[in-house]
């Protein structure tokens, strides 16, 4: 079983709402959502589910290898996405949904360069 989010983690998790770190990229008319966190080594892709019926996901290392590895429960950004969502002190990026593609293209490319 996972331990709890570290003090270390709750405290960058907090920075970063209290930055307005969190950041939904909001996508109309279709009404698509896709959230950000802003994070130590770029933007990471959150997934967090605040009903708890699906998996939540990160693209972070962190995620990668300490909750999905059972280390921790949590990483940063996904402390941060729930906290920012609960407080409701986040950043809405209103784009048109022609942008969808070329934004979500340009998101992963940032993600895949600091995988490689």
């Amino acid at each position: 079983m996972p331990d709890k989010p570290s003090l270390a983690r709750e405290q960058r998790a907090e920075k970063v709402v209290n930055n307005l770190g969190v950041k939904v990229h909001h996508f109309e008319p279709s009404g698509r959502q896709i959230w950000t966190v802003v994070g130590i080594e770029g933007d990471a892709l959150v997934d967090y589910d605040p009903s708890e019926t699906r998996q939540q996901y990160c693209s972070c290392d962190d995620f990668h290898f300490r909750v999905l590895g059972g280390t921790v429960s949590e990483c940063y950004h996904l402390i941060a996405a729930r906290k920012a969502r609960e407080e409701n002190r986040y950043s809405k990026i209103i784009f048109s949904d022609i942008e969808y593609v070329s934004f979500l293209r340009s998101l992963l490319a940032d993600i895949f360069s600091r995988i490689s």
